[in-house]
């Protein structure tokens, strides 16, 4: 008798948690949502997730999610900080490729993909060269003729040292013989704003870093390094076409605390997926040239381990060098 009632006792304790799990997701979120970008303020990450934000509500009970904005270490500084984020669904981050790439090339404790929870992938993108509109260069070939001829001359800035944009930049340095001087600023768009304050010769960026400015006519991007051109700007090369043998693609996911409870990532990837189907998010990041991929749960955390192994692998190559 004593043993069947201490056995109901289980049960019902056990019935009792998954219920009251299975209500706290449906009415997630009940409060805003706070989203940890690595990056400054007009940076590729800092503008994807304020586009975000702006459609977030119509898919989260009306609730709010709030930008927070810790630049430093190519994403890493935020990053450290969101260790002790409470793992409720209301902390998420920004993860990319910048800041995995930081972990293999740094001493830190973030230790790659397995150090948080990955919700889902957003989007993804191109790196491209970018230069003042009054600059020298019209074509990335006359780049190329300048810095070959001038090592160690041109002055190259990117959203951080050892960061997705550098590495990018160093593999063009690869793919072409040139060699530049990296200046490393506290994120994409402080690079974009050191360009255009005459700080340094170009910038390897990455949608949407700058492309407001290229549209308004003070940069001009002399180089994309994708597959294909930009639909955007038809007019401008992909690197593969200029002879470049280099393909520099990025992506953007949301990332939470390790302990999160699969039942609240289920519940913001549900979110998310419908805020990258949504016709105004979809059209700003065309607008970008940001293309919109969304990946959920499973599909991106099995992306996020094989991007780690590669960044893995390209940190002993750059070490080595």
């Amino acid at each position: 008798m004593k043993k069947t009632l201490a056995l109901v006792v289980v049960l019902a304790l056990v019935f009792v948690c998954v219920f009251a799990q299975g209500a706290l997701a449906a009415d997630f979120p009940s409060k805003t949502v706070e989203a940890m970008v690595g990056w400054g303020a007009g940076g590729g990450g800092d503008i994807v997730f304020r586009a975000l934000a702006e459609v977030f509500p119509t898919y989260a009970n009306g609730q709010q999610m709030i930008i927070k904005n810790v630049a430093g270490a190519a994403g890493l500084t935020g990053a450290i900080e969101f260790l002790d984020a409470a793992p409720d669904g209301y902390n998420i981050m920004h993860w990319n490729n910048a800041t995995m790439a930081k972990c293999h090339l740094s001493d830190t404790v973030i230790t790659g993909a397995d150090t948080f929870k990955t919700v889902c992938q957003v989007v993804s993108s191109y790196n491209y060269l970018v230069v003042r509109e009054d600059s020298k260069y019209q074509t990335i070939q006359e780049f190329l003729d300048d810095a070959l001829a001038n090592p160690g001359v041109i002055t190259c800035g990117n959203a951080g040292a050892q960061g997705g944009n550098h590495l990018a930049a160093l593999l063009f340095e690869k793919a072409t013989g040139v060699e530049m001087v990296h200046v490393p600023y506290g994120g994409g768009g402080p690079a974009i704003t050191g360009l255009l304050a005459g700080e340094v010769d170009c910038v390897m960026a990455n949608a949407p870093e700058g492309i407001a400015n290229v549209e308004s006519g003070q940069l001009r991007i002399l180089a994309v390094f994708s597959n294909e051109r930009y639909t955007s700007f038809p007019d401008i090369p992909t690197g593969l076409e200029s002879g470049i043998d280099c393909v520099l693609p990025q992506w953007r996911t949301v990332v939470v605390p390790i302990d999160t409870p699969d039942e609240i990532v289920e519940q913001l990837a549900e979110i998310f997926r419908q805020c990258c189907e949504d016709p105004a998010f979809v059209q700003a990041m065309t607008d970008l040239s940001v293309e919109v991929t969304y990946k959920g749960p499973a599909e991106a955390t099995e992306f996020m381990h094989e991007e780690d192994a590669r960044f893995a692998e390209l940190a002993k190559t750059i070490e080595t060098e």
